[in-house]
């Protein structure tokens, strides 16, 4: 189970998972890939909704937003008047990332100010490979 599920199970918390898309494209080739991210980001999330009913979670919903990550975060804090904000660190890898490590840091200080909330930091595990 993930540590955001556990959370709302314990606090009986109603769990709302944020998935933003961060790219745009509405004409040409590009927005059909762009469309079949949209259904690929409502898919995703579907299955963590299915994963938190599995394990007696029945307060939850889901929210896929587009534009920048940052400013849909800030936003989304803002708006929700959420008690609590579980962000995913992002792992560092030879691609790239909407925030280098140090801002980050930063985004995550900045959080608790702009929305009234506490942030919780999870680093996910990387996949491993089986042979």
């Amino acid at each position: 189970m993930t540590p955001t599920i556990d959370l709302a199970l314990e606090s009986g918390a109603r769990l709302t998972f944020l998935h933003v898309i961060d790219a745009y494209a509405t004409v040409g080739p590009l927005s059909i890939i762009y469309s079949e991210l949209m259904e690929l980001s409502q898919f995703m999330i579907l299955i963590l909704c299915d994963r938190a009913e599995r394990h007696g979670l029945r307060q939850m919903d889901f929210i896929i937003r587009e534009g920048s990550l940052r400013k849909q975060l800030l936003q989304f804090a803002v708006e929700t008047h959420a008690a609590l904000m579980v962000l995913g660190q992002p792992l560092r890898n030879p691609g790239r990332n909407v925030f280098r490590a140090a801002e980050f840091e930063g985004f995550v200080a900045e959080l608790p100010q702009t929305g009234n909330l506490d942030v919780l930091r999870v680093t996910p595990s990387p996949f491993s490979s089986q042979g």
